[in-house]
């Protein structure tokens, strides 16, 4: 029985009300340790510790959109305006790599970690394996390219450091970085480094489940506004909003309501039978 004297549990309490030099207009937690990664209105990126001590700020000079961690917090991907995708590292803010694989601007972003795991019962834990250099000759090196200007489509600070430290850790288990942009497409990287597929919404055919009989609409004037992957690779969740048609003509009563907000499962077990 609760009384005037019984000291109140609060849900949730405020722990730290500090200023910023300009709004934040993203904020991202890292997976694996107490940082947060901001973005401010400014396009400057702030990594702060729990006990609000920053880190480093870093300013790519382009209007950043889109923010996302490594499963291991490890490295820190961002979506620019000009679909640029940048990797930095979490520790000093380096540039890692810089990949164009969109022409617009980079809305979502969301890097997913296989849940599927070899296990090792010798050591009783659970480690990824891969058996690649069973098969085949070891991968070419990355080429060297020199002098790219920001704009340029590509890799950006390309050395053996950067390269090391993109993929020392991201190999010990299999992920997948996705990305959405404002016109509609989603690209897919492995481990953030190798670009592997894209697609369009705009392409895909949608069953229409409140039709009376077996039908398919297609997305016009689509945005996307989040993309997200299961846990297990196997599906991708995108939300989007536009115009929902009928593949065939359809009379003005079957079009009403077709406009509006929508979110799409896409199969992607493609990467999980790898």
């Amino acid at each position: 029985m609760e009384t005037d004297e019984t000291p109140r549990v609060l849900p949730f309490q405020l722990q730290f009300d500090k200023p910023v030099a300009s709004q934040i207009k993203i904020a991202e937690w890292n997976p694996e340790k107490d940082l947060l990664a901001m973005v401010t209105e400014d396009s400057k990126i702030l990594l702060h510790r729990f006990n609000w001590q920053r880190l480093w700020t870093i300013f790519p000079g382009r209007c950043i959109t889109s923010l996302c961690w490594r499963p291991d917090g490890k490295a820190i991907a961002v979506g620019l305006e000009d679909g640029t995708i940048s990797l930095h590292d979490v520790e000093n803010g380096k540039l890692l790599r810089s990949l164009k694989s969109h022409t617009v601007a980079v809305v979502s972003l969301n890097w997913e970690e296989d849940g599927q795991v070899i296990k090792d019962d010798s050591v009783n834990n659970s480690t990824y394996e891969d058996r690649t250099s069973r098969f085949f000759p070891p991968a070419p090196r990355v080429p060297r390219m020199p002098g790219l200007a920001p704009g340029d489509t590509g890799f950006m600070d390309d050395s053996d450091d950067s390269f090391r430290e993109l993929s020392n850790s991201s190999y010990q288990r299999f992920n997948i970085l996705c990305s959405g942009d404002k016109d509609g497409s989603i690209c897919f990287s492995i481990f953030g480094i190798f670009p592997i597929g894209k697609i369009n919404i705009h392409n895909l055919s949608i069953p229409t489940p409140f039709a009376s009989e077996p039908a398919t609409c297609r997305l016009s004037h689509a945005s996307i506004s989040k993309v997200a992957l299961s846990k297990d690779l196997c599906h991708l969740i995108v939300m989007c909003s536009g115009e929902l048609n009928h593949d065939e003509v359809e009379s003005a009563e079957r079009q009403l309501g077709m406009h509006g907000c929508h979110c799409l499962l896409l199969d992607t077990s493609i990467f999980w039978k790898r």
